[in-house]
């Protein structure tokens, strides 16, 4: 992935970024009007199949679970299977937390968030592929403890519905955060950044940027006094991804 680590240090690389948040508009099959975009977009994620999972939440967190314990067991042993599971969650990501049937909208498409879902499930791909990446977990730093907390944080989401805090434990298992791009990347990335500078800094890098500007869209949820909890569980998603996106440059490991 050579070519792509140029490519993702060129100005233009960010400037093409910008403009698909413009021109990837999102798809309604009825009922489709550009003044509604603002309309279309939370009914489609709202609608989407993840949030109606359910029972099935506690077999996908159990296995998610289950992975980052084998993975802090056996390390790079498992790595295929760890990179393998990374990049399917994000492909399934893309369809199940973007693509919904509502009855306002038929079928609809958050366009721009796919496409970006999938290219993170693309750089993961290759990295299952062809792994250069090591999880050794043998250059650990304090100053990346802060990643952990917030992390776990995220995953944990100690909140109802409601937006009401609840500290209880079994979120970890009954949560839909493991079927969530906002919620799992956090963790993804803290992963990486703890077996720095052993990384595919294109994988590295290409999460970060998309979970940082995920973040920031996520942001907006401050503004609505019903929705500052989602603000709270998405602010490790804009820390921690600006913040590898930032090591992705300027890491000694990573400078040309």
């Amino acid at each position: 992935m050579e070519k792509l680590k140029k490519i993702s240090a060129r100005w233009w690389f960010f400037a093409l970024l910008l403009l698909a948040q413009t021109v990837l508009m999102p798809f309604a099959s009825r009922n489709f009007a550009p003044q509604d975009i603002g309309r279309i977009i939370p009914a489609t994620l709202a609608g989407a199949p993840q949030m109606q999972l359910g029972d099935w939440n506690i077999l996908f967190q159990s296995v998610s679970l289950l992975l980052l314990v084998l993975l802090l067991v056996f390390r790079n042993r498992v790595r295929t299977l760890f990179n393998a599971y990374v990049a399917v969650s994000y492909l399934a990501f893309a369809f199940i937390q973007n693509v919904a049937f509502t009855e306002q909208y038929g079928f609809s498409v958050v366009t721009v968030n796919l496409v970006m879902f999938l290219f993170v499930a693309y750089v993961w791909i290759r990295e299952a592929l062809r792994p250069q990446g090591r999880y050794d977990f043998g250059n650990f730093r304090w100053k990346y403890a802060w990643m952990i907390v917030l992390a776990l944080f995220a995953y944990w989401c100690p909140f109802t519905l409601r937006g009401e805090a609840d500290l209880n434990p079994l979120h970890f298992f009954t949560h839909n955060t493991a079927t969530a791009f906002c919620l799992t990347t956090p963790l993804f990335l803290t992963v990486l950044t703890l077996n720095l500078p052993q990384v595919n800094v294109v994988t590295y890098r290409i999460t970060a940027i998309i979970g940082f500007i995920i973040g920031c869209y996520n942001m907006g949820s401050f503004f609505n006094p019903g929705t500052v909890w989602l603000g709270f569980v998405h602010l490790p998603l804009l820390l921690i991804s600006l913040y590898c996106a930032v090591l992705s440059y300027r890491h000694p490991a990573f400078r040309p």
